[in-house]
């Protein structure tokens, strides 16, 4: 009789675990039948969040163009347009990071989606950082920038200004398609804008040195100078996520981020 009832037991114990999982099982399967709905949902919010970055890369990049217009150019209207545009750079910034913050709550994502919300955060802090640079540049051109357009050292700033550039304007082509590839060809490219930055450092020293009356021009542009500099190297950080989101490889400190030639500070 003891067996039976050890039996019985056995039985209901195994009844239970039987409801419990058919339970769970029927509410999972809910939750699947209604999966176009959420599915949609989570793939409008993914897909939104690129959209809000990409977005905001376009008014970084325009913050950057119009800095450098008025530092190099004396174009006072996008010198005006650059005092403004890191207000709508930040707001942009805590948006995205609301919707980022939403996801992960409400979807708990994993694997590639969740190296892509990564990236996203990340990039958005590199380009406030460029946003913030970029402001920097067009109020030294507001104080310096006639007696800067009259220096030998503006051609160099140009040529900086022109790598840049276009590191910036290939590293968000690269976030959007990512293509590993390309932002692979970016990360060596900074190492061109490294090299420039360093060879007229020392000229602009010894600049500096020579004509002490010059020093706080010297000083302008050498802040100008490391600017540029820096905002490479923000591009070079889109790239290195990119590379991240489609390859799970984090290559900051990887031969191809090792190649980059350190700069002077």
């Amino acid at each position: 009789m003891k067996v039976i009832g050890d039996i019985s037991v056995k039985c209901s114990l195994r009844q239970t675990c039987s409801c419990i999982l058919m339970f769970f099982w029927r509410v999972f399967m809910d939750s699947y039948n209604g999966t176009p709905h959420t599915l949609t949902r989570y793939d409008d919010d993914i897909s939104a969040l690129r959209t809000m970055l990409m977005n905001m890369g376009g008014v970084a990049e325009q913050h950057f163009a119009d800095a450098l217009a008025y530092l190099l150019d004396g174009d006072a209207e996008r010198g005006a347009r650059a005092l403004k545009q890191d207000y709508e750079i930040n707001r942009m910034e805590s948006s995205i990071d609301e919707l980022a913050i939403q996801i992960i709550a409400r979807y708990s994502p994993m694997a590639n989606d969740l190296r892509t919300i990564m990236s996203v955060v990340k990039a958005i802090t590199d380009l406030e950082r460029i946003g913030d640079k970029s402001e920097k540049m067009a109020r030294i051109a507001e104080e310096i920038g006639p007696i800067l357009r009259h220096t030998d050292f503006i051609g160099h700033l140009r040529v900086m200004s022109r790598i840049v550039g276009g590191m910036m304007h290939d590293a968000l082509d690269a976030f959007i398609r990512l293509d590993a590839i390309a932002a692979e060809e970016i990360i060596r490219r900074d190492t061109h804008v490294n090299e420039e930055y360093n060879a007229v450092h020392r000229v602009l020293l010894k600049y500096m040195n020579e004509n002490p009356n010059s020093a706080d021009v010297g000083l302008r542009i050498l802040s100008c100078m490391r600017a540029i500099e820096r905002v490479g190297d923000h591009c070079t950080n889109i790239a290195e996520y990119v590379i991240f989101q489609e390859k799970g490889a984090d290559v900051r400190h990887s031969d191809i981020s090792s190649n980059k030639q350190r700069t002077q500070i």
